[in-house]
């Protein structure tokens, strides 16, 4: 009896997780601070304080036709595939023949506006890959490189 409430709880749950990752569709642009996963390992025990960000990205006009990207390492905007599945939304950069891959996996913290709660913060999972398959099956990619992705948080740019 305890599996099958368990199995309920998380289908009833899992609708209303899809919907606060659609959020960042909704919010448009997006700021993330992504922060390499071996330096915070390194570092992480000498010192009290978080160590700065790796990575930032600004994703423009997410929910739009022509989604872009400007990163802290690469000038200039660049273009941006959108893959929402029912575990994130994968934000997809093709850099030759490699992409860079942003997964928002869940959401944060919430906040009410206009009568609805929306997400405002969201978890972001980042990898540089040669991953190809990053197109067609975006969760299955990142489920490959789950020791090596970086992690970080994302924000719409204007939450009011």
């Amino acid at each position: 009896m305890r599996l099958l409430s368990a199995l309920l709880l998380v289908l009833a749950a899992a609708p209303a997780a899809a919907q606060e990752l659609r959020d960042a569709l909704d919010a448009g642009d997006l700021i993330c601070e992504i922060r390499y996963s071996f330096r915070r390992e390194v570092f992480a025990d000498l010192s009290p304080r978080q160590p700065a960000a790796g990575l930032m990205l600004v994703y423009e006009s997410l929910g739009a036709q022509a989604p872009r990207v400007v990163s802290s390492q690469r000038p200039g905007r660049h273009a941006v595939e959108v893959r929402v599945t029912q575990n994130a939304v994968h934000l997809i950069e093709p850099v030759g023949p490699s992409v860079r891959h942003t997964a928002l996996t869940r959401c944060l913290k919430t906040k009410w506006k206009d009568g609805y709660e929306v997400c405002v913060r969201f978890a972001a999972r980042h990898a540089w890959h040669f991953d190809t398959g990053a197109y067609g099956d975006p969760d299955a990619a990142l489920a490959r490189l789950s020791n090596s992705v970086s992690r970080g948080v994302c924000e719409p740019w204007s939450v009011d």
